[in-house]
């Protein structure tokens, strides 16, 4: 499910709150970071992490794509188990099993193709 207001395809930048649309490019005088964060964000909302701060918690984990080169799916697994422990107050999330299983799927793609 899209967050309200965003177009299919579109392309986050929740560092600024601005929908960028599906029909525009990133900028190129962008800094690399900044795309590399628009891309983690993509790939968090095609999985359906659907809450900004839930996105904005799981970017703090793995900042970059290639940061998910060197994590197995038990890594994928404890990490899901860490958020579902937590308070409220202190950011607790559930996965869920689709959610997990396209983190892994994700973990998978980047390990062959980066």
């Amino acid at each position: 499910m899209a967050e309200a207001g965003v177009a299919p395809g579109a392309v986050m930048d929740d560092t600024e709150g601005k929908n960028l649309g599906a029909d525009q490019e990133i900028p190129q005088q962008q800094a690399q970071g900044e795309v590399v964060a628009n891309l983690i964000n993509q790939v968090l909302i095609w999985i359906r992490f659907d809450v900004v701060a839930n996105r904005q918690a799981l970017r703090s984990e793995r900042a970059e794509i290639e940061d998910m080169l060197d994590l197995t799916e038990k890594d994928i697994t404890e990490l899901q188990e860490l958020y579902a422990k937590r308070t409220q107050n202190a950011g607790q999330m559930y996965f869920g099993l689709q959610r997990t299983k396209r983190l892994k799927a994700t973990l998978h793609w980047v390990q062959d193709f980066a």
